[in-house]
């Protein structure tokens, strides 16, 4: 499991003031999926980060 995506998804939804909630919410994706994404428990389709990426109003380029 990759813990680099998930740690800089969670550096980036506390940078924007964002629950996990919050972030789960809009991005449509489970709030425990999200947890353990950001805990490097559980690997992310390319499409969920994409979602996340608009929430969080980045480029999907711009994570990496």
């Amino acid at each position: 499991m990759d813990k680099k995506i998930g740690a800089l998804i969670k550096e980036l939804r506390t940078r924007k003031h964002k629950t996990l909630e919050k972030l789960a919410y809009e991005s449509n994706f489970s709030k425990g999926g999200l947890s353990e994404v950001e805990r490097g428990l559980r690997e992310i389709k390319l499409s969920t980060l994409e979602k996340i990426c608009n929430t969080l109003e980045i480029k999907l380029s711009d994570f990496f």
